[in-house]
This record gives structure tokens, sequence and C-alpha cells, in this order.
């Protein structure tokens, strides 16, 4: 197959119709031009010149090569020159946790690219565990988990404290609290699934008395563990406080205050340690923190 160089090379000489000129144009001697249509001409079968006295003048196969191959090696060249010199251009690929999917992030992702129109951003949902894990495969450039990144793969930065709330639809048993941890424990709990960040900084802090909680369903969504609570008001759960802002507000739901525990986690950005940023995901990252006001 011949090479963007080789054409190249054809299209400038096809229309200067001197070596010499191409040669000093491409910074390359006389015999390397020539060689390099030579080694075009072997590729395609045939010459694509006619010498007539000191110039080359393209033939017939020439002349149609020069027509098909002038915009694809211009347009090739356009977008080189786009790329160089537009470098907030592209795709950011991003994955967070469940939490920071729904509740945070979002607001952020659209201001951003009202901002920047030619950004295109995919946002993927997944557990804290998934994130980190497509984070260190490079499936995307940027994660956001609820906890920290302690793998050594990957690098991380602090965005904010979050709160975690036991809930439940029984507004009376609300207000009989504040409860220790394993008077509640024997009551049907929906969790989320394992891998959730949330899951994991509950059951941790409430450890031993976690092997005694009675998990009765475990679900991937907090839409549904919210709907549960409503349906059923004997049931009890753990979710972000940001996730449930309105429903404590419109009293749909209740905190369980619970003694001697306050349930905080960190959201946290994560990358792959070494990872040299592109200056788009630098931009990014200076507009999120900006945005919050880290910077």
């Amino acid at each position: 197959m011949y090479t963007l160089k080789q054409l190249e090379l054809f299209l400038d000489l096809g229309r200067s119709e001197k070596i010499i000129d191409t040669a000093k144009k491409f910074g390359l001697s006389q015999s390397a031009v020539s060689m390099a249509i030579k080694e075009l001409e072997r590729l395609l079968d045939g010459p694509l010149f006619e010498r007539i006295g000191k110039r080359l003048v393209l033939n017939g196969r020439g002349a149609m090569l020069m027509r098909s191959a002038s915009p694809h090696v211009d347009a090739l060249h356009a977008l080189y020159d786009q790329m160089r010199s537009d470098s907030l251009r592209g795709e950011l690929r991003l994955a967070a946790s469940v939490t920071i999917a729904e509740y945070f992030i979002p607001t952020l992702v659209c201001n951003y690219m009202e901002q920047n129109e030619h950004v295109t951003i995919s946002l993927k949902s997944a557990n804290t565990a998934d994130v980190i894990r497509k984070v260190t495969s490079g499936e995307v450039d940027i994660g956001f988990i609820e906890g920290e990144g302690i793998l050594e793969e990957v690098e991380s930065r602090v965005l904010m404290r979050d709160e975690l709330v036991v809930l439940s639809s029984d507004k009376k048993l609300a207000k009989q609290g504040p409860w220790f941890i394993d008077q509640l424990a024997s009551r049907p709990w929906i969790m989320r699934e394992k891998g959730s960040g949330t899951r994991a900084v509950f059951l941790n802090a409430i450890s031993p008395v976690d092997q005694e909680l009675n998990m009765v369903m475990e679900l991937e969504h907090i839409e549904s563990i919210k709907n549960f609570l409503l349906a059923k008001p004997d049931y009890l759960s753990v979710l972000p406080r940001i996730s449930v802002k309105r429903e404590l507000e419109e009293g749909h739901l209740f905190e369980v205050p619970v003694k001697a525990h306050h349930f905080e986690r960190d959201f946290t950005m994560i990358a792959r340690s070494q990872q040299t940023l592109l200056p788009l995901q630098a931009h990014f990252q200076e507009y999120l923190l900006s945005s919050i006001g880290l910077q």
C-alpha cells in the first residue's frame, strides 16, 4: 500500500512538473523524490508521468489519480491542522459511581458541554469497584467514586464529603430514635449491591454488627430502593443524603437517627497513575475543581 508521503510528493510533482521544485519544498534530495515516485508507480502497476523536455507531465492514469487523491489528501491535512490548533476538541470518557452519576455530576457535565461545543462526553454509570476497573484498564479517562482510590494504579483527588443516612418511611420509628445499630439489625434491610461504595462504607462502619444485619434485598439503583421504602414502612436502608434530599424535605422518607455513628465518605476523582493527561482532559479537571470551589 502506498503512503501519504508518496501521495503528497506525487500531487506536488503533478503541479510543479519539476523534481527539483518538489525536492526543495519537502526538504528532500531529487533522487529521494524520484525513488518515491517510482515506488508509487510500481505499486500502481504503471507509469503516472511522461517526460517532456525537462518536465514531468501527468499521463492519463496520473491525471485520474490526481483528481481522486487530491481531495482526500487535502482533507487529511485539514484534519491534522484542526487537531493541532484546537486541543479542546474531542471526546471525554468518564465513569462515575451511581450516586455521583445521578445526583452530583450531571449539571457540571452539561454546563461544560455548553461552554465547549466541540466536546462530547461519554458518561458510564457503575458501582465503585467497576469504575476503578474501567479507569485502570484504560476504558475511561477519568473516574468518580465514593471513597478513595487505594490502588497503586490510581491517583485520586477528593472533591467533597458525602453523608449517608439510615432511612425509613415509618415516621414513628424515626421519632423514637436515636437507636443503637444493633437494635435495628433484625429489621428487614435493603442494601446496594456488592461493590457499591455506599454499602461498603456503611457495613465497615457498623462492624461487627454487619454480620447480624437482616439483609433481605440487594438493588443496584437508588430510585428502586426509595420506591421499596415508600411501599414497605418496616424496611430500612442507608442512602446518600444527596440522593434523598427531596424525599426528606417533603416528608415521604424519614431519617432514622443512629447512636454513636456518623456515616461519611468522600466523592473522589480518580485517574490512572502516571497517566499523561491530554489538554482536553486537563481542562475538564480544572473546570470541575473550579466549579466546586477547589481552585
